[in-house]
């Protein structure tokens, strides 16, 4: 039986075309993702700038060579090799090709820098040239001018935060490891950023799939045949059931796999033990990029599971496969302009379309407090729904096994 459905699931025409446009969709987004990386070099002083495999190469090779440890000792390193290139004839020219031939040769340490201005700049108010005035001395003091920077940005007042929160966030910063691990990183920072995108087209292209599952024997006038049958009210059920599951796990799994292996595999897979301060200097989560990159998977996937079956309870109540089609575009494109509408931002960081933007969460501050205590959003986000996705097949069954045969 569940070969059955998955069988008939995908030999409709128009599954067939979802499946050409994921695919195209796939390749556009493989290729954005893997042209995000640059290099600019000059040979016999002429400006080269490289982008995609080449230029993951070259600025792997430049960036490896500072790999390790972000001890006091490297830091004070790199704030001299900052120092040496702005003191070079091509920094202090007045000609802005000559400007650009020394800030060529930040590329090597400019994650760093970024870090080191990062830390010394206001929390809200980033400065990028804030590494420049910073002496060998002052940077070995980073890892604890973080911690300030958030105690002076919590007790300015810009921002609410009750007592409870700003413990919190202070607490997390203190349980930041340090000195970080540094290496090449880029290829995560660009695999990050554009998955968010690449996971909607996803879940709303498996909605797509999943809707008619329980609609078509009512387009084909079969359903008094199907619900007849012996096992109609049954196994037949599970079986559509489990078809639908199997075939939107699958598909969010080989696509989302192929996804990060095509852009690991072409920029390489370095990095992944860096903390995500590296990308996201504010973030309260104290895990690397891998981490970061499996929760962002592990809520795409939740988010995937809960519009699907979202979609398929409609598909079961009202037999039509259009309303089923269009749940998912409610759940996962409607809600985030239904979030500048309500001016609730605690209820609106929990509609259902964040599952989708987990990397939000983890760059900027969304909390929520559950008996007393203070929690990061992805933990309860995805719990939540988790739970939810759970809960809800029990009742798609029995909508669908109450259906009354006209």
């Amino acid at each position: 039986m569940i070969r059955f459905e998955i069988k008939k699931i995908f030999s409709k025409s128009m599954n067939k075309m979802a499946l050409i446009v994921l695919t195209a969709a796939l390749v556009i987004v493989c290729i954005l993702t893997i042209n995000n990386i640059e290099y600019i070099e000059y040979i016999n002083g002429q400006k080269k700038v490289s982008t995609g495999i080449a230029a993951a190469q070259k600025i792997r090779d430049a960036k490896n060579q500072w790999a390790g440890p972000l001890t006091e000792e490297t830091l004070s390193k790199v704030i001299q090799k900052n120092n040496e290139i702005n003191s070079s004839p091509e920094a202090l020219s007045d000609d802005y090709r000559e400007q650009d031939k020394a800030y060529a040769k930040k590329q090597s340490i400019s994650a760093i820098t970024q870090l080191i201005s990062s830390a010394f700049s206001k929390l809200n108010d980033y400065d990028g040239y804030r590494a420049d005035s910073v002496t060998a001395e002052e940077v070995k003091g980073l890892y604890q001018q973080r911690i300030a920077s958030l105690e002076e940005w919590l007790a300015s007042g810009e921002e609410f935060f009750t007592d409870a929160e700003k413990d919190f966030l202070i607490t997390q910063y203190q349980k930041l490891d340090t000195p970080f691990y540094y290496e090449y990183e880029n290829n995560w920072e660009a695999l990050l950023q554009n998955i968010s995108t690449f996971l909607l087209v996803l879940a709303l292209a498996i909605g797509f799939f999943v809707s008619g599952v329980f609609s078509d024997e009512f387009q084909l006038k079969a359903d008094s045949i199907f619900f007849s049958c012996r096992l109609g009210r049954n196994k037949a059920i599970l079986a559509k059931m489990e078809a639908a599951f199997l075939v939107a796990t699958a598909l969010y799994a080989i696509f989302a796999f192929l996804y990060t292996f095509i852009v690991l595999l072409l920029l390489g897979t370095d990095g992944s033990s860096c903390p995500i301060q590296f990308d996201m200097w504010r973030s309260s989560y104290n895990i690397t990029f891998l981490q970061a990159y499996l929760l962002i998977l592990a809520g795409g996937y939740i988010g995937t599971l809960f519009s699907s079956l979202a979609a398929m309870i409609v598909s079961a109540k009202t037999h039509s496969t259009v309303l089923a089609i269009i749940v998912p575009f409610i759940l996962l494109c409607l809600f985030p302009f239904l979030s500048r509408i309500i001016t609730l931002p605690g209820l609106c960081s929990f509609f259902p379309d964040q599952l989708l933007e987990i990397y939000i969460h983890l760059r900027y501050f969304v909390l929520c407090e559950i008996g007393g205590t203070i929690h990061n959003s992805v933990p309860v986000l995805l719990t939540f729904y988790l739970i939810v996705c759970v809960l809800l097949p029990p009742a798609l069954y029995a909508i669908y096994k109450r259906t009354e045969i006209k």
